[in-house]
């Protein structure tokens, strides 16, 4: 038989707002319960004070389905309706339930958790079916493998509750009612099974109603009955449950395959208006996309923040690093760098971060005895240019075919590899090149020369020098030219 273990998310949507206490007051606003509205979704801005935790709820038609430890303290408990919790608590924060953000939150946890486990299954109930039987053999045991999994859960910062069964249906059922238990010993599961009433099953509430009423309350009492007899009394759900339920009947799944970039999505419990409130929730994704990246060896080359607005708009600010890294801290210096110069013309709901470029781990070249060990490399440098200027503010230089001096090189990316021309002659060149040649004046001792060039003609900038090396009475080494005229000109100085 076949061991699975469920993980059950009561608070998924809850979980996926992000609250920070470092977020600033005046920065920053929250969605709290308008009493006198007509309606208990139409919500308005209140100043929000962080020195309090807020009590947040998430509804669905007009009744309490997720709340966080603050409101639960109020005394508003699950299934009270709306107008009972606002009685309780004037400052709640009230958010509407949408599913498909917890389904989008599901994916990311079970891309998350694909690394330490293969076969994953998503249920839209607020779970994820795990199939821990091919597993053992890699992890050795039960305890090891939950003990894996659980670590590398927790650090997304999710409320869960878990159990193994021998079938889907009971695993769910156990982690659904709380049982929080890892056990691969059948009896224990079967006696934790039985214990659970109907009520807590997926049977509909006609079935339940009419078991009730022969006096069947729980699964015990349930699989007592003959299930020829409970066929022929009852609706065929409820064989068909059982069945499952027990592992007679095969439960069919489809398992999950996860994409192979890095994306994911925040949900922000205050509106952000200035980038600079953005580094804590952006800390939290650049943290889960280090782990993504150091468990596949990879490295990120560049990376998008994408901005979701409440004007509906959105705003994509990408970022990027020449060596390539998966540091979350070296990541977060770059977003700093970049953040600075960003303005956003709305406040901010939420933030999307994703990988758009990545690649394998370089292999680093490190001297055990170098004395400049810990300095900053060029290519840690222009990250850093390239995120506080923007990545065209810096750039190189590199020759071109041009035999005319002031066109003669052009920008290129920096640090970019110079394409190899080998019958391109090595012509004798100063480093320093003036933008506009200046007028000789002084008196010099010609050293080499002349090199004429006569060229331009076919764009409308002809040029006709006959080129010098010289150099002057105190030293300096000078490239000049004399023109068709006799005029004489500095075009360049040698280092």
């Amino acid at each position: 038989m076949n061991l699975w273990l469920y993980i059950h998310f009561p608070k998924l949507q809850l979980d996926t707002l992000f609250a920070d206490s470092t977020l600033d007051s005046a920065n920053s606003s929250k969605v709290a319960f308008n009493p006198q509205a007509k309606n208990g979704l139409n919500n308005q801005l209140i100043p929000h004070d962080p020195t309090q935790n807020p009590a947040i709820c998430i509804v669905e038609q007009h009744k309490i389905i997720q709340l966080n430890q603050v409101a639960s303290d109020k005394g508003i408990t699950l299934g009270m309706g709306l107008g009972s919790a606002a009685s309780l608590c004037a400052e709640l924060q009230v958010f509407p339930y949408q599913q498909q953000i917890e389904i989008d939150k599901l994916q990311q946890v079970a891309q998350w958790l694909y690394v330490y486990t293969s076969d994953i299954t998503l249920f839209p109930e607020q779970g994820l079916l795990l199939k821990v039987s091919n597993m053992l053999t890699l992890y050795r045991n039960l305890n090891s493998y939950w003990k894996t999994i659980s670590q590398h859960l927790n650090q997304l910062h999710l409320n869960y509750h878990y159990a193994t069964a021998f079938s889907p249906l009971a695993a769910k059922l156990l982690a659904e009612t709380h049982c929080d238990r890892i056990t691969d010993d059948q009896d224990t599961i079967e006696q934790s099974v039985l214990q659970r009433p109907l009520i807590t099953t997926e049977l509909s509430t006609a079935n339940i109603a009419k078991l009730a009423r022969i006096g069947v309350h729980n699964l015990a009492q349930l699989t007592a009955l003959n299930m020829t007899d409970i066929a022929r009394r009852f609706d065929i759900q409820v064989v068909n449950y059982v069945g499952r339920l027990l592992g007679q009947f095969k439960h069919p799944v489809q398992y999950y395959h996860p994409p192979a970039h890095f994306n994911q999505h925040l949900n922000l419990l205050y509106e952000i208006e200035h980038t600079h409130c953005l580094i804590a929730p952006l800390s939290r994704l650049l943290e889960q996309m280090e782990s993504f990246l150091k468990l596949r060896d990879k490295v990120a080359y560049e990376i998008q923040l994408s901005l979701y607005q409440r004007d509906q708009s959105q705003q994509e600010i990408t970022f990027y690093s020449a060596i390539g890294d998966y540091l979350s801290a070296k990541w977060l210096q770059l977003s700093k760098l970049t953040l600075e110069s960003i303005q956003v013309s709305s406040p901010i709901l939420s933030i999307r971060l994703q990988v758009m470029r990545m690649g394998e781990t370089p292999a680093t070249k490190v001297d055990l005895f170098d004395q400049h060990t810990g300095e900053i490399s060029p290519l840690e440098l222009l990250s850093l240019l390239q995120a506080k200027l923007g990545p065209k503010a810096v750039q190189g230089i590199a020759s071109n075919h041009d035999p005319r001096p002031e066109l003669s090189t052009t920008y290129v990316p920096a640090f970019s590899k110079p394409e190899k021309n080998h019958t391109q002659v090595k012509l004798t060149r100063p480093s320093f090149i003036y933008p506009k040649p200046k007028p000789l004046h002084s008196k010099v001792e010609i050293i080499q020369g002349p090199e004429r060039i006569h060229s331009g003609w076919w764009d409308g900038n002809s040029i006709n020098r006959d080129y010098y090396i010289a150099r002057e009475h105190n030293g300096r080494w000078l490239w000049i030219y004399k023109t068709p005229t006799k005029e004489w000109f500095i075009q360049g100085v040698f280092s």
